[in-house]
C-alpha cells in the first residue's frame, strides 16, 4: 500500500514521462526538476547517492514531545524544504523497502514504481500501460519466431 509520501514521491520521479517517444518536463521549478534527475540517476546506479547531499544542507530533525509521544521535526529552509522531504522519503523507502523502488522494466518508459507485492516481482510503472504493451510485443515476437 502506498503512502501520501511515497505517493508524493512517486509523482516527483515520474513527472518526466515518455509521450509519442519524447521526454516531457511537467515541472516548473529547475532545482525541482535538477532533484528528480539526480534521483533517477541514483536508482538507476548511475550516480553515488551523495549527489542528493545539498537538498539537505541546512536540514534538522528535532524532537517535540507531545501527548502521544515524541514526534521529529523537520525544520529546513522554505524554499528548500519540500525537496528536503522528498530526499527524506527516498531515503526511508531505501532504508524500510530495500530493493522496491526501480525503474518500469519497459525501456521505452521514463517512470519508476515501487514494489508492495509480497514476491517483489512487479516490473511496470503500470499493468494496464506498460505491462500490457511489453506482453504484446513478447507474444507478438514468439509469434514470429
Amino acid at each position: 500500500m502506498i503512502d501520501e509520501r511515497e505517493q508524493d514521491l512517486l509523482e516527483l520521479l515520474n513527472s518526466a514521462p515518455v509521450v509519442d517517444g519524447r521526454i516531457v518536463e511537467t515541472l516548473d521549478d529547475p532545482e525541482t526538476a535538477r532533484l528528480r534527475d539526480a534521483l533517477h540517476a541514483v536508482i538507476r546506479g548511475e550516480a553515488e547517492a551523495g549527489v542528493l547531499s545539498p537538498y539537505l544542507e541546512g536540514v534538522r530533525r528535532r524532537p517535540v514531545v507531545t501527548s502521544s509521544g515524541i514526534e521529529w521535526v523537520l525544520d529546513a529552509p522554505e524554499p528548500a524544504r519540500g525537496r528536503a522531504e522528498l530526499v527524506l522519503e527516498w531515503a526511508r523507502v531505501q532504508e524500510e523497502l530495500p530493493g522496491r523502488l526501480r525503474p518500469c522494466a519497459n525501456p521505452e518508459c521514463n517512470k519508476f514504481l515501487i514494489d508492495h507485492s509480497k514476491p517483489n516481482t512487479a516490473r511496470w510503472c503500470s499493468m494496464a500501460g506498460c505491462g500490457n504493451r511489453m506482453k504484446a510485443r513478447r507474444h507478438y515476437a514468439r509469434r514470429l519466431a
